[in-house]
């Protein structure tokens, strides 16, 4: 048996450390090859990094019954137990879409495992806070985990959800908490749909940009193409995909103080982190090989705290790649060789190409016109 984790966390030496998951997308039903090298990637990063938490950030596990999600929740969760690693986590779209289980169900089987960190006073939507202690006991990192629902609720509008005006207030209302009893608070949310404000990283762009680095619109945003902007560090993979029902969400947090991050899960392919209006929001990739993502680009994004320069984090991904080059049981033959947007170029080039059509065609027939009448 593991051992529960009954400390509080706290700060150890100036500093703390956070591993962030993105959609593990497990089930109890994986291929044994998909689940040895999702394992592998977590162990050497728990071997290598050693970090203070693990964050899982949603769409973790599909199960239809208690049973079933236990299970494969053990399985994704295992190289920190053994490790003795404490985790928490959020919910994705797709964690209760399959399942008979309530949101509050769902919570009881996370908080039964090992090595699982779930406050007792989650609210109603599946919200929590978790601080980091630092010198004399006090909160100096605070980290705000929110739950951002599912399929929207007017699918022909939105396709997915949002955070409620109520989750908004119930977050202001324990960072303000927070503040007046320990002074302004350094925090963080955790969730799993991202906001609009992502698209503030991005150059919006005619279909030619598909021929580069450029990606299109989904959902309600189809038609529209886009490129990351010079100066956003890391890769766009594919265009965000938040809810499309305004949402204040963003302008509350910015106006609260101690507030200073976001990060996010969702978006399998990115893993791009930028400053808009003075917060910071981060995207993190793809972990597993059990859903789509760009050859073997699966990876963890890694936050560095330091209580002495409060309001700041350093990160960066820790990919298998990196780590295991192309040794890999879940991807094969060619999908080894390819390279962040390489891995989904072709798919890109195809949709793209009733685009393009009319703008090449003209083109094309002045060009055959031109060589008809220098061979005449």
């Amino acid at each position: 048996m593991h051992p529960k984790i009954l400390e509080p966390l706290r700060f150890t030496e100036n500093r703390f450390k956070i591993a962030l998951v993105g959609d593990p997308h497990f089930t109890p039903y994986d291929p044994d090859d998909r689940v040895k090298d999702y394992l592998s990637l977590q162990y050497a990063m728990i071997r290598q990094e050693k970090p203070d938490l693990v964050v899982l950030m949603g769409d973790n596990v599909d199960g239809k019954t208690p049973e079933e999600v236990r299970k494969a929740l053990l399985q994704i969760t295992k190289p920190y137990a053994d490790a003795n690693t404490p985790f928490t986590f959020i919910l994705g779209n797709h964690d209760l879409q399959y399942s008979s289980l309530s949101l509050k169900e769902e919570y009881e089987i996370y908080a039964s495992l090992p090595c699982c960190i779930l406050p007792e006073d989650f609210d109603e939507y599946g919200d929590f806070l978790v601080c980091v202690l630092g010198k004399n006991d006090a909160p100096a990192l605070a980290l705000h985990h929110v739950y951002s629902g599912a399929a929207g609720k007017t699918r022909d509008y939105s396709y997915y959800d949002h955070v409620s005006v109520e989750q908004i207030d119930h977050l202001v209302s324990r960072q303000n908490a927070l503040n007046e009893k320990y002074g302004v608070v350094p925090s963080v949310v955790f969730q799993h749909i991202c906001v609009q404000e992502e698209f503030d990283f991005l150059n919006q762009r005619s279909a030619l940009c598909m021929l580069g680095s450029g990606v299109t619109g989904q959902d309600e945003k189809k038609g529209s193409f886009y490129t990351l902007k010079k100066g956003v560090d890391g890769y766009l993979g594919e265009a965000p995909c938040p809810t499309a029902v305004p949402n204040d969400e963003f302008k509350v947090v910015r106006s609260t103080p101690g507030i200073f991050a976001m990060f996010f899960g969702h978006d399998h392919m990115n893993d791009f982190v930028g400053m808009t209006d003075g917060i910071i929001l981060g995207q993190v990739k793809l972990s597993s090989f059990n859903a789509y993502g760009d050859g073997l680009m699966q990876g963890v994004r890694i936050l560095e705290f330091e209580e002495d320069k409060p309001f700041t984090v350093r990160t960066r991904m820790f990919r298998y790649r990196d780590v295991f080059s192309d040794d890999c049981r879940s991807i094969h033959g060619t999908l080894k060789t390819r390279r962040d947007r390489t891995s989904v170029k072709i798919e890109t080039a195809l949709k793209v190409l009733p685009f393009l059509a009319p703008l090449l065609l003209p083109a094309a027939i002045r060009l055959i016109r031109k060589g008809n009448k220098h061979h005449g």
